[in-house]
């Protein structure tokens, strides 16, 4: 019997959402949320997949539907689970089952990269039960494949940050321009959920209509957001707390313009600013989602008594550094 267990981090952006799409630069972040997927071969359940989660309850596959080429089921959370199988596991010959256990501390379609994750995590998982480690780029090739079912315009930068972790500047061109960033100072974030699912697709499609009626003013905001990414890697290498927050500030002015915020997120980014956060921004596609704020170490207490006294659920966060981390032959579960 084969086992592995991986894991993979969720992702805040500090810099750049949506205008990545378009070739112009993204600074992003992993941090201490991860999604962990642990797989098992096992005899005695013949010809199922069997896939369980915390969020999303259990279903059992014949296991023919890794043969299979329909994509029927390609709405269903479970869907790049089983493309993953058929992709790595579909020429598997001896009668086996798989178990697939699923367990996410991300929340799940709030701009914090959960399919990423999902789909990082589940290429290394099930490639461990042949016994092969894949090398990272190998397995960030797969995740993106995977990630543009769900999101087809996906720039690929959630998956990288997943697999790679730290804080990493990127930009999708011909080839990806990628570097890790060194935090002289460690940052304090605090996500706040304003409890709204979005779909990243109708999002990506609103920017695109607004690039296509104002296109000299996209191209002007696009400059500016590439002017912001530029001045942010000196102000986070530098540990600059105010120059940080002032450029997070400049970074969500632009992304109302282009109309992905919302008011319950503008209510709480004015109420993270006057509890004390140095800047606050929509992290992710917007539309709902989650709002990032910077905070002094300081003031951290205060801020999240303050903002769960108006009922937003908040959660701090840290900059991993780690990434992807992949055990096989791990215990049974």
């Amino acid at each position: 019997m084969t086992s592995t267990l991986a894991s993979a981090p969720a992702k805040i952006i500090l810099f750049g959402e949506h205008f990545v799409v378009y070739n112009q630069p993204i600074i992003l972040a992993s941090i201490n949320k991860r999604m962990k997927i642990e797989c098992k071969i096992e005899e005695d359940k013949n010809n199922t997949v069997n896939i369980e989660t915390n969020h999303f309850g259990k279903k059992t596959f014949p296991l023919s539907i890794i043969e299979s080429n329909n994509h029927s089921i390609v709405n269903d959370f479970f869907y790049p689970i089983i493309y993953i199988l058929r992709k790595i596991l579909r020429y598997y010959s001896e009668p086996y089952g798989i178990t697939i256990k699923i367990h996410s501390e991300i929340p799940y379609g709030v701009g914090l990269g959960s399919s990423a994750a999902l789909s990082v995590a589940g290429v290394a998982a099930i490639s461990g039960l042949n016994n092969i480690v894949k090398e990272k780029n190998e397995i960030l090739n797969i995740a993106i494949e995977t990630e543009r079912i769900i999101h087809k315009n996906s720039s690929g930068a959630d998956c990288v940050v997943s697999t790679y972790g730290g804080l990493l500047y990127y930009q999708r061109t011909t080839s990806i321009n990628m570097r890790s960033l060194n935090l002289n100072n460690e940052l304090s974030f605090i996500i706040i959920n304003t409890g709204l699912k979005h779909s990243t697709g109708q999002l990506v499609s609103i920017v695109k209509r607004f690039r296509e009626n104002n296109l000299p003013e996209f191209h002007h905001l696009s400059n500016d957001v590439s002017r912001i990414c530029e001045r942010a890697v000196n102000a986070l290498e530098e540990g600059n707390y105010l120059h940080i927050g002032k450029l997070m500030n400049e970074n969500q002015t632009i992304l109302e313009r282009i109309g992905v915020s919302t008011t319950e997120i503008n209510n709480i980014i004015n109420s993270s600013l006057q509890y004390g956060a140095i800047g606050s921004k929509l992290t992710g596609a917007g539309g709902g989602g989650c709002v990032l704020s910077l905070i002094h170490h300081q003031d951290k207490e205060y801020f999240l008594a303050n903002m769960k006294k108006r009922g937003y659920e908040c959660f701090p966060v840290m900059i991993e550094n780690q990434g992807l981390k992949v055990n096989i032959k791990s215990r049974n579960f």
